[in-house]
């Protein structure tokens, strides 16, 4: 897998667990009203992260696909 690959998967992965860390801190109301907009900002950004690295697979996905179909038509 190239680097980038590796980079990709762990930033999403890095990015998913910090959300699901804010949804259980606040489901529990483990955050105090002091950090509630910094968190937010920082799930903003989380979540903004995980599209596009889910675009770039979706895009990935789509160039392997038609690969794999020139493949069946040759």
């Amino acid at each position: 897998m190239a680097e980038s690959k590796k980079n990709a998967i762990r930033g999403f992965e890095e990015n998913y667990k910090k959300l699901e860390k804010l949804a259980q801190e606040l489901q529990e109301n483990n955050i105090s009203i002091d950090d509630l907009v910094p968190r937010m900002k920082e799930a903003v950004e989380s979540i903004k992260i995980c599209k596009e690295i889910l675009k770039e697979t979706k895009a990935q996905l789509t160039e392997v696909s038609s690969e794999f179909s020139e493949l069946n038509e040759a």
